[in-house]
């Protein structure tokens, strides 16, 4: 690729707004993320807290696309844990 080719490609990226974009590649389900994010917590730390900071950074953004908001009750549902049962530790 020549570099008036870059050029171009690097144009139309800058053209491309954020609804094509979401069409040519949509952004993943919010399940997904959740996961991605409970598996990117590192081992020994609070799944309370850091649930906490998102649900407070997602809360500052203001968003409310359907999917920030499933995000969002996943979230919170981890946040607040002292309304859930602790899991029965295995034996």
């Amino acid at each position: 690729m020549s570099t008036r080719d870059d050029e171009r490609v690097a144009t139309r990226r800058q053209q491309t707004g954020g609804r094509t974009m979401a069409v040519i590649s949509p952004p993943p389900p919010p399940e997904e993320v959740f996961t991605d994010w409970l598996m990117s917590v590192p081992a020994g730390v609070s799944l309370e807290i850091a649930a906490q900071r998102q649900v407070a950074l997602i809360d500052r953004r203001g968003s409310l696309h359907p999917d920030v908001v499933v995000l969002r009750s996943l979230l919170a549902a981890v946040a607040c844990s002292d309304d859930w049962p602790k899991p029965v530790p295995n034996l």
